[in-house]
């Protein structure tokens, strides 16, 4: 069976030259290490005359398995042109390459070409110039991998090609203590390993506190993050948004820690997200995505996940890839001769229909909220808004603990809520029925929020903007709460909410003197309370009386306690 296998830049190269790299491919060379001098100086001598770049990569028994010519950044990964299937492909590889040109005299790996020589992990690299020099020898230096070096790569021995050849692999380089280049398929069955690619501004605090909450979100969704990339923002490229050295390392920071995804802090457009798949070699997943598949994890209820289905179809049909007339289809008559359908197109269509479907039961869904909520129509009602994990749902279950139903989940971590649990509260009174309010708590919103999932989630979204009050919930032990609280502002905004809104100053036995004074010249009128401690409770439930039932809420003094430097409620 034929064993090498010849790939890259082989159109147009004469019958005679193909020979001769297919004889030079099936010599031997040596089992464990180096090389064969006769079969490198012939490589070199092809080399010149296509005046191509030759690369060898042999296994562990002297073998030589590809023979790739041109530059190997022209390459996807090495590997995948190799015959025989994984189970055939041994563990230890020799990469051999020959420079036929001398615009790397040191023969440093740089670029793409580093990159695509570390995904199948070679023991060593062996480059070489293709031209003799003027003292009539051929300048070698031998590379083996090294994750603490810049571009992956450790010079272990330089010198000329023949005594390089019976050299052993170098070991021992760089960090002793250092470990190894780890393989994205060595974590497919536990947790993803992720590389946050980022662009930043001019403010650095903004730029940790955005980079936290990615972080943040990719935690939420069950991902380790192993590397950050960050690039200055400037003049976009409007291909990939990141320039081609940044993308450059960050997929060597992939090799390097072993990433099996890339989450971007920007939204891409189909042609980006491709670009930068096609550059980095891996899958990549925008900022809106990682936020869809979190709603998808925590739908439990059935109108949840019909309203993350629904998101999700209308962000991934423009993003939609086929395989062009590979599966397409002829018919037999006239008028329907020709390529046919092709399955990108049967693949829309039938995305489309299923939008149709899922659009009709949205439909189906909001007209059952709106009569739900007529039936509570005489009884006021009030609605948990806020940035996510502000803890809307601490302070639900604070208020309503003897509620009917139950708590609702409540975890630090980013959209542990998704589907709205209402509750009743009951205010009770001397001498009377005890007064009823109800409180619903809603999905927490977040800045720059996809568009897909606004407009799925309207019918949600509906029990907020049919409130009789908001209750604004703020984390001020959150170092960015000033910014969050701007956010919920302006996307209550756009949602059209003219509801009066109450803000709600959360976690004062976590915050700082500093959030205490800030928040009470930015809202003079903000209530102050901890759902986890119960401190202010008493005080809420006296406003929500004065707000509802009471006629001059100015007679009424809460008893209320506050920590040192708190204005008091009310």
């Amino acid at each position: 069976m034929k064993q090498a296998h010849l790939a890259g830049r082989t159109r147009g190269l004469r019958p005679s030259q193909l020979k001769q790299l297919d004889r030079l491919s099936h010599r031997r060379h040596p089992d464990d290490s180096g090389a064969d001098v006769f079969t490198l100086e012939r490589l070199a001598e092809l080399a010149v005359k296509l005046e191509e770049t030759l690369h060898l990569l042999i296994d562990d028994r002297g073998v030589c398995r590809l023979l790739w010519v041109g530059p190997l950044g022209e390459s996807d990964r090495l590997d995948r042109h190799l015959q025989g299937g994984s189970r055939r492909r041994p563990r230890q590889w020799r990469l051999i390459s020959t420079l036929h040109e001398r615009r790397s005299p040191d023969l440093v790996p740089d670029g793409r070409d580093a990159v695509i020589a570390l995904d199948v992990q070679p023991e060593s690299w062996l480059r070489y110039q293709a031209v003799i020099s003027p003292s009539g020898i051929r300048s070698g230096a031998l590379w083996v991998p090294n994750p603490q070096a810049e571009s992956g790569w450790s010079c272990g021995e330089t010198g000329d090609l023949t005594i390089l050849c019976h050299c052993d692999t170098p070991a021992g380089q760089g960090d002793p203590h250092s470990e190894p280049f780890q393989s994205a398929q060595e974590h497919t069955a536990t947790v993803d390993q992720v590389l946050l690619l980022t662009l930043t501004g001019t403010d650095p605090a903004r730029n940790e506190r955005e980079l936290a909450e990615l972080e943040g979100l990719a935690r939420s969704a069950g991902a380790n993050t192993v590397a950050v990339c960050r690039q200055r923002q400037g003049q976009i490229n409007p291909h990939t948004l990141w320039g081609r050295g940044k993308l450059q390392e960050a997929a060597l920071d992939i090799r390097k820690h072993g990433a099996t995804l890339v989450i971007t802090d920007r939204e891409l457009t189909p042609v980006q997200a491709r670009n930068l798949e096609r550059l980095l070699d891996s899958p990549v997943m925008d900022r809106s995505e990682l936020i869809l598949d979190i709603f998808a994890q925590r739908a439990s209820s059935a109108a949840g996940r019909l309203q993350v289905e629904l998101a999700q179809l209308r962000y991934r049909l423009p993003r939609l890839a086929g395989r062009g007339l590979s599966l397409s289809r002829q018919g037999g008559g006239i008028g329907t001769r020709g390529p046919g359908e092709t399955q990108l197109e049967k693949d829309k269509r039938a995305i489309s229909r299923r939008i149709e479907h899922l659009g009709r039961e949205f439909r189906q869904l909001g007209a059952h909220r709106a009569r739900l909520r007529e039936r509570r129509q005489d009884i006021p009602s009030v609605a948990l808004v806020g940035y996510t994990n502000a803890g809307k749902s601490s302070l639900l279950n604070a208020l309503c603990d003897r509620a009917q139903g139950g708590p609702v989940q409540a975890e630090n971590i980013l959209f542990a809520t998704l589907d709205p649990t209402t509750r009743r509260l009951c205010l009770p009174r001397a001498g009377a029925a005890p007064r009823e309010l109800l409180i619903t708590d809603t999905v927490g919103f977040i800045r720059e929020l996809p568009a897909p999932l606004m407009q799925a989630f309207m019918a949600t979204l509906e029990e907020t903007r049919n409130a009789d009050q908001l209750l604004l919930v703020v984390d001020l032990g959150d170092p960015d709460w000033q910014g969050q609280l701007k956010a919920v502002h302006s996307i209550l905004d756009s949602l059209g909410c003219e509801q009066p809104r109450q803000v709600l100053a959360n976690q004062i036995d976590r915050c700082d003197a500093e959030a205490l004074q800030q928040i009470r010249e930015l809202e003079p009128e903000a209530l102050y309370l901890s759902a986890t401690q119960g401190t202010g409770l008493r005080g809420l439930r006296t406003w929500l009386e004065q707000t509802f039932w009471e006629s001059t809420p100015e007679t009424v003094s809460p008893p209320v306690t506050e920590p040192t430097g708190a204005p008091p409620n009310g």
